[in-house]
């Protein structure tokens, strides 16, 4: 046990460097984005050397699609966990964009890199191959309640997908137009599914003319 001592805790070193270099990417693309931040920087955030950088992402690219599995796969996960934990699909679907807001709220930084560059269209390799198949299970999660909940009657038949779109697109705006500001998301799930299941119009409301 003693000759395999060493090697875990060189394995355990890798790790945490190598989390310590996505740590300082996303701190250094939030504030500069893609085109102006450069390895250089991103080793001096981490307090490393340049050329420890390279041991781990041959370059800029692959470390960006890098910070971006890491950050969508914990979203992904904490989503699927969020519809899973109950058998009520609308509930389900509830702790999923309350799962999804929260995930929001704590990643202020990682949505500013969002929003400032996304560059996996222009560079479709393997790397953003594997970005790009996570966002798909993302979108999967979200459909396969919505499904579920039709099939139980609870949402009127139609394009489940169009029905978790319009959900899911309610939720980026809303982190774009509060949480860059420094707003809490905290508040906003519960409004947001209110909105998509019952609609903005007042009970007994008339109908608009056609």
């Amino acid at each position: 046990m003693s000759e395999l001592s060493p090697v875990s805790r060189r394995e355990r070193e890798k790790l945490q460097r190598r989390r310590a270099i996505l740590d300082a990417a996303e701190r250094i693309f939030a504030l500069r984005g893609f085109h102006g931040a450069s390895m250089d920087q991103i080793a001096q955030e981490a307090e490393f050397a340049p050329g420890t950088l390279y041991l781990y992402f041959k370059d800029k690219n692959q470390l960006y699609s890098a910070l971006f599995r890491r950050k969508l796969t914990e979203m992904v996960e904490g989503i699927e966990e969020a519809g899973r934990s109950v058998s009520d699909p609308l509930e389900g679907l509830q702790k999923a964009i309350r799962a999804q807001c929260e995930f929001n709220d704590r990643n202020r930084e990682f949505f500013e890199v969002l929003r400032r560059h996304h560059p996996g269209e222009q560079n479709p390799d393997e790397d953003w191959e594997a970005v790009h198949q996570i966002i798909q299970r993302h979108h999967a999660a979200l459909y396969r309640l919505v499904e579920c909940a039709q099939e139980r009657g609870l949402i009127r038949p139609g394009n489940s997908r169009a029905f978790a779109n319009v959900l899911l697109g309610a939720v980026i705006h809303t982190t774009h137009e509060l949480g860059f500001n420094g707003t809490p998301l905290t508040d906003e799930p519960e409004f947001i599914f209110d909105l998509f299941l019952n609609g903005a119009r007042l009970h007994g409301a008339p109908h608009p003319m056609p």
